[in-house]
């Protein structure tokens, strides 16, 4: 089809959630009809006839009207949707929730189309904040004091606490280590990679959280909402895992289920906030995924998961490399 998918489209934004009203003309939608009945045909047993194959009045009679005008409706509009996000610029966070407000044949199909979009907001010298709090950063060091508290934590998991003080031959009863050196040495690494894995943590959380200081914007509350219901889902979840009242869990947590999801609102409004800061950043840096490390990190997801949706899987995989890459680039 080569002509616009769409006769018109007018776009209100406010709060962050876009409001479409638009048309498609009745020509367009009854061209759609065919591609209806073709795909009805597919699945559609009729006496007499192999699948695919009934005629299109028989396909009507065995639907019903109403049916197939709904279906070619469904079809228009998704192929119209994503011409209507392209031609009005429109960067969606949402799925779309579309309602049909007119249809009949021989008229034009009318829609209304709600879903949220990119708040409007300006970002602030990100570099400059960042490079700020990079320069505060400490160089991590472990203390022999450190070590000597693992060789001990050691010593009491293998049963071996009566060893007293280590040498180079009653090291090797610790694992396989050449002399005492060797199990500092390791020790140390191990001490020394977590620290400035912690580190970088603090740092990374130090950098996103001064930027959205610097950062006005209104989140569109469906999005909120829709973490909120998430948590909701997964607080029910683990309720009915435990065989646990609700009551009980908030007595446990030493907290009234109104402070619980006030904490859990902030919480969500902050996480949502910086993932939209750190999508703009990305935009304005020019990163993308690798493919061929999104393509790896899938498989591995996959593999774990196989249930889940693939597409939304490629989106958090995307999203967590897209984010390494800003970071690293924020952090020099």
């Amino acid at each position: 089809m080569n002509k616009k998918p769409y006769e018109k489209a007018n776009v209100k934004i406010k709060n962050s959630m876009a409001t479409i009203e638009g048309v498609i003309d009745s020509e367009t939608l009854e061209s759609y009809k065919t591609l209806t009945l073709e795909n009805m045909k597919k699945n559609l047993e009729i006496p007499g006839f192999r699948k695919g194959n009934a005629p299109d009045q028989m396909v009507v009679n065995a639907m019903g009207e109403g049916r197939i005008l709904e279906e070619t409706a469904n079809l228009a509009l998704r192929n119209a949707y994503p011409r209507i996000i392209e031609d009005n610029h429109i960067e969606t966070l949402s799925m779309p929730h579309i309602r049909v407000t007119k249809l009949a044949w021989g008229n034009s199909l009318e829609f209304r189309i709600e879903v949220a979009v990119m708040p409007e907001y300006s970002l602030p010298n990100y570099r400059k904040i960042a490079k700020g709090i990079m320069a505060k950063k400490e160089t991590q060091q472990v203390t022999e004091e450190e070590i000597h508290d693992v060789i001990k934590e050691i010593q009491k998991m293998r049963g071996k606490e009566t060893m007293g003080n280590l040498t180079d031959d009653t090291v090797k009863e610790l694992g396989n280590f050449k002399n005492l050196e060797e199990l500092k040495e390791k020790i140390r690494q191990n001490l020394l990679g977590e620290k400035e894995l912690a580190a970088q943590r603090k740092i990374r959380e130090d950098i996103i959280a001064a930027i959205a200081k610097e950062v006005s914007m209104t989140l569109p509350s469906v999005i909120v909402e829709g973490e909120l219901q998430r948590t909701e889902d997964r607080l029910e979840r683990e309720l009915q895992k435990r065989n646990m009242k609700r009551e009980e869990y908030f007595q446990g947590i030493k907290k009234t289920e109104e402070v619980f999801w006030k904490e859990e609102e902030s919480t969500i409004k902050e996480h949502v906030k910086n993932r939209l800061i750190l999508k703009r950043v990305a935009q304005k840096e020019n990163v993308e995924a690798d493919e061929k490390q999104v393509e790896h990190e899938l498989s591995h997801l996959k593999s774990h998961y196989p249930d889940a949706d693939e597409n939304r899987l490629r989106e958090y995989v995307e999203e967590i490399l897209i984010n390494e890459e800003v970071f690293k680039r924020l952090e020099q």
